[in-house]
């Protein structure tokens, strides 16, 4: 007999922001386990301590949300179909609250931010879209958009300290998450 969860993940196509996080299910069931965070953090490059971190921060805070039950999982495990449940504030609102990817938002966010002709993200310019776009008393939110940012950055700066508009538009977009598959010698979902 099928188990629920991979019933319930075949059936339909997944959302941007559910293909984004599903490069971590390497075993393509729809669950996440911190675990598996921590082999998909390591296999792009991270060190220990910060794919540790990533667990922790990314588990703690998305559990709950993303699992649908009552009573929290005590395996602190992410489910894939319900992953726009746990979209946090002050983010860059490039996802709609369905997990769809808003291309007009991704633009307007990037050009607000970015110094002309537009193609690139400094860090420094991260960091002031990061706090142009905090709600007014979201420390979890802040702390989660500084988080993403500096993942992002860490991963896909290049030697001019600079990360390219279609670099985030592919993380955010899955097409750099199937890259990574590649890279790391995994089957794509």
């Amino acid at each position: 007999m099928e188990s629920k969860i991979s019933q319930n993940t075949s059936s339909r196509p997944r959302k941007a922001l559910q293909s984004h996080v599903a490069f971590f299910d390497l075993d393509n069931d729809g669950i996440i386990w911190p675990l598996d965070t921590y082999n998909g953090f390591r296999a792009i490059g991270f060190g220990l301590i910060y794919s540790f971190m990533s667990v922790l921060v990314i588990h703690a805070a998305f559990s709950w949300f993303t699992f649908g039950t009552l009573i929290p999982d005590p395996f602190f495990r992410i489910r894939v179909s319900h992953i726009h449940r746990g979209m946090h504030g002050s983010d860059s609102g490039s996802y709609t609250q369905t997990g769809d990817l808003d291309e007009h938002r991704f633009n307007y966010m990037f050009d607000l931010y970015s110094s002309p002709p537009n193609t690139h993200l400094s860090f420094e310019e991260g960091v002031r879209m990061v706090r142009g776009n905090r709600n007014l008393w979201d420390f979890f939110g802040w702390f989660a958009a500084i988080f993403e940012w500096g993942a992002t950055y860490l991963l896909l700066g290049g030697e001019d300290g600079r990360v390219s508009k279609q670099d985030i538009h592919d993380i955010l977009n899955v097409r750099f998450c199937l890259a990574l598959y590649l890279f790391a010698g995994l089957t794509c979902m």
